[in-house]
């Protein structure tokens, strides 16, 4: 954390003096210090959907923390950064294109950042000229800090802790596909890992095969997830026996598993009914 001139980053709530203090309290003994730390974190990082200078400034020591197999609570360290670098967008913003995501982001200067900040901070000689364009910059400075560590990310799907890999496995729909990236997803037998591939924009038969292949697997959420994603990638010529346990889950009465870590911004019932809605019934 030396190096950073913490008072000189700013945050939700002002400058950030106090981040690398937070950022050590995320590895503390006492699990109610370390909630403390997170909340906090994140109110500083991320509010009602936007992110500060700091947020850019803070992923790449969240991702290093992460990644150590000694920190403690590592999926609730994924939830955080899941906000900070994605921010609000759900899964119909899939495939993700952070220029278009923010177009005002290159209209804006460091110098006008600046005076934002001190302007947000009740700092006389800050302005507001920035406006939405100075919102656009630090959301997608903060997106790129993370796709800066996409491989840190493919390298978690095959994670000890099922809660993290499950969750890195959905925050890979977010960051541009990659070789590596395809293969850890298919290297899984994970419900979140196959709605990632359901939204990656990859032609590959390795992919396919992989899918139909889980259409058996005796979790039904793997199961079921595997069906959805063939749907959304071959529309109307989505294949049997995909096509029946589609339907069969459109039933309203009938009981569906659990919704899909990392993918829980819309319910499993809101998969099947876009699944349908792809096949054209």
């Amino acid at each position: 954390m030396t190096g950073v001139a913490w008072e000189r980053v700013y945050g939700c709530d002002g400058t950030s003096e106090h981040v690398p203090a937070l950022l050590e309290a995320l590895t503390a003994a006492e699990p109610a210090t370390r909630a403390r730390a997170r909340n906090e974190l994140s109110a500083h990082l991320y509010h009602q959907g936007t992110r500060w200078q700091a947020s850019a400034v803070v992923v790449p020591f969240l991702v290093a923390l992460a990644d150590d197999p000694a920190t403690p609570d590592r999926a609730d360290l994924l939830w955080m950064l899941r906000k900070v670098a994605i921010g609000d967008h759900r899964d119909d913003a899939l495939p993700f294109d952070a220029r278009a995501a923010y177009p005002a982001a290159d209209a804006v200067t460091d110098e006008q950042l600046l005076r934002l900040n001190l302007w947000l901070t009740g700092d006389e000689a800050g302005d507001d000229e920035a406006g939405d364009a100075g919102a656009d910059r630090w959301a997608r400075d903060a997106y790129d800090a993370l796709a800066a560590h996409a491989g840190t990310v493919t390298g978690w799907v095959g994670d000890a802790d099922p809660a993290v890999a499950e969750l890195a496995a959905g925050l890979l729909a977010w960051l541009p596909p990659t070789p590596s990236g395809v293969a850890a997803l298919l290297g899984t037998a994970s419900a979140a890992a196959n709605l990632t591939l359901a939204h990656l924009p990859v032609d590959d038969p390795a992919v396919d095969t992989h899918l139909r292949g889980r259409l058996d697997h005796p979790d039904r959420q793997v199961a079921l997830t595997a069906a959805i994603a063939l749907a959304y990638r071959h529309r109307a010529a989505t294949p049997e026996p995909a096509l029946t346990m589609i339907a069969v889950a459109a039933d309203p009465d009938g009981p569906l598993p659990p919704d899909v870590p990392g993918w829980d911004d819309r319910a499993l019932r809101g998969f099947v009914a876009l699944a349908l809605a792809r096949i054209g019934w």
